[in-house]
Order: structure tokens, then C-alpha cells, then sequence
């Protein structure tokens, strides 16, 4: 079986990764392959350490990666690394979108010789895809109804959107939905760097209402057939126009466009439960139809 590149897994990605301060290397083993990324967080510099991530990876041929992370694995005990952290492939591509099959089976002799433990779920374990080769009238048709009425209201209402080239308008809104939302934002030139390192393949794109008062922005990004909805901000003013619903279609069109076959909205929360911390973000999301897709868990090997 061969596992497809994804976001997380390319060049494009690499360079991101490259531009924000971080270290990283591709590591091969016949047919597979892994892009690397050195991670340096507050809580290890007291020990002058570092640890290396696997982001959705290795990608290439499924029976290669047993070797290919003992290699890298060995790599980084010889280089005082604390852990390798990976998160796996969660799907491939093609007829069906569908799981990894057995991933960390293939790997068990790998967890019987390293202690490890799950990673924290910092990419999404469940996420929402949706099936970019269907024509714009399919995906529309596919959707909730009222996803397809808030895009319509919206369009009534003199919504309209625009690309940005800078992310001023992005960060101040960004701002009010971290406060009313609860979390906590990247530093601001992150968001201008991942636009910039994806070049053609990143857009930063902002709906205004007939004022030309901004009242969402979202940036999104593609690498070979997968694009992703990574950032959103919108304020909490005219929220009955739905810009936001309008600005998520513009991105569909957007990476069907750039001759992506499949969209990932980016993480949702596991069906039925209420608490999960995406519960809020995945209503909106769902309303454009796609998939669940579930990965499998992140796992920290220690070395």
C-alpha cells in the first residue's frame, strides 16, 4: 500500500516550517519517506533539549516505514534527542478517502523495544473531508440545507470577498475570537509566513459587508491534491449576514480551482460528544458536508 503525500508532509510545509524559525530534514528508506521537525519548547530548554515530530507521516510505501523510523529513531538517540513524536498518515486517496489500515501494528516491534506514550492531540484526530472531485453543483446539493441557504443569505445580503496580501485585518479579528472562543493565537508573522511560504498554493482571503466593513478572514492552503482550511477568524458584529459561510464556500471554490481533489475542514469533534473543546466550530463545519475521517492516536517515543 502506498500512503499519499499530504499537507504536512511537503516541501511547502517544509518551507513554512523553515520561515516561523524551526529545523527540518526529509529522512528516506527505499520507498517511503519522512519529513522531520525539530521542536524546541519552553519546557525542554531548562535541559538544553529538543524533540523531533513526524507530522501526519511517513508517506510512501506502508511496508518501509518499520525501517525507515528505526533509522530515524537511532538518528536521534545519537543526537541527544528527548523523544520523536509522530502522528500518523490519516488517509489516503483516491476512489475512497479511508483510514490508514493498521499503522502502529506495523510498527510494534518498534513499541516493544522504545517506551512510549500518546501524543497530545495536536493535529485533530478527527476531522471532516470533503470530495473536491464532484462538480461545485454536487457539493452544493451535498450540503445541509442551511449551509447552502446561509451562503445564499449572505450573497443577498452584499456580502462579497476579497484576497488579502497582508494580515492585518486577519490578526485583529483573529484577536476577538481567540477572547470570545478561549484559546490562544500563534504570534502574528506565523499567519503571514504560512500565506507566503505556499505561495500560489496559500491564500488569505476576507468577506466585507457593503460598508466594506471586514467581517471574517480565513487563510487556506494546498499541496498536490489536499487543501486545508487552517485559520479562521470572525467577529462577532453582522454575524446575521453569515460572512463567514460565504468566505468557507469561496475557499471550497478556491482549491477546487487549484485542482484539489480533497478538502480537509481541519478537525471536529468526535460525534456525540457535547464537551469536546471543536463541538462549537464543528456545527459550522458540518454544514458543508464531506466525510468524518478518524486517525489514529500520535504516539511519543522516548529515547
Amino acid at each position: 500500500m502506498i500512503i499519499s503525500p499530504n499537507l504536512w508532509q511537503s516541501d511547502e510545509w517544509n518551507a513554512f516550517q523553515n520561515a516561523v524559525g524551526n529545523t527540518s530534514f526529509w529522512e528516506r528508506e527505499k520507498n517511503a519517506k519522512a519529513l522531520v521537525i525539530t521542536r524546541k519548547p519552553h519546557w525542554l530548554k531548562f535541559w538544553k533539549k529538543a524533540f523531533w515530530e513526524i507530522p501526519r507521516g511517513p508517506i510512501g510505501n506502508f511496508s518501509d516505514f518499520p525501517p525507515l523510523l528505526k533509522k530515524i529513531l537511532e538518528e536521534a538517540k545519537s543526537q541527544n534527542i528527548a523523544f520523536l513524536r509522530v502522528y500518523p498518515p490519516f488517509f489516503s486517496f483516491g476512489e475512497e478517502l479511508k483510514n490508514s489500515p493498521l499503522f502502529w501494528e506495523s510498527l510494534e516491534p518498534l513499541l516493544k523495544t522504545y517506551p512510549h506514550a500518546p501524543a497530545p492531540e495536536i493535529f485533530p484526530e478527527h476531522t471532516l473531508v470533503l470530495d473536491l472531485t464532484q462538480t461545485e453543483d454536487e457539493i452544493l446539493a451535498a450540503m445541509k440545507q442551511k449551509g447552502r441557504y446561509n451562503i445564499r443569505l449572505a450573497e443577498k445580503k452584499g456580502v462579497t470577498i476579497f484576497e488579502e496580501k497582508t494580515t492585518e485585518n486577519f490578526w485583529r479579528i483573529l484577536q476577538e475570537t481567540a477572547s470570545r472562543d478561549g484559546f490562544t493565537s500563534n504570534k502574528k508573522p506565523v499567519y503571514q509566513k504560512m500565506v507566503e511560504s505556499f505561495g500560489e498554493n496559500g491564500i488569505l482571503i476576507s468577506a466585507k459587508d457593503e460598508t466594506g466593513e471586514v467581517l471574517a478572514s480565513k487563510i487556506f492552503v494546498k499541496s498536490g491534491d489536499m487543501a486545508v482550511y487552517y485559520y479562521g477568524a470572525s467577529s462577532e458584529n453582522k454575524r446575521n449576514l453569515m460572512a463567514p459561510y460565504l468566505l468557507q464556500w469561496a475557499g471550497i471554490c478556491w482549491a477546487k480551482s487549484k485542482g484539489a481533489k480533497v478538502y480537509d475542514f481541519l478537525g471536529v469533534a468526535p460525534e456525540n460528544d457535547e464537551a469536546h473543546r471543536l463541538k462549537t466550530v464543528s456545527e459550522f463545519k458540518l454544514k458543508f458536508g464531506g466525510k468524518r475521517v478518524v486517525c489514529e492516536k500520535g504516539i511519543d517515543f522516548f529515547l
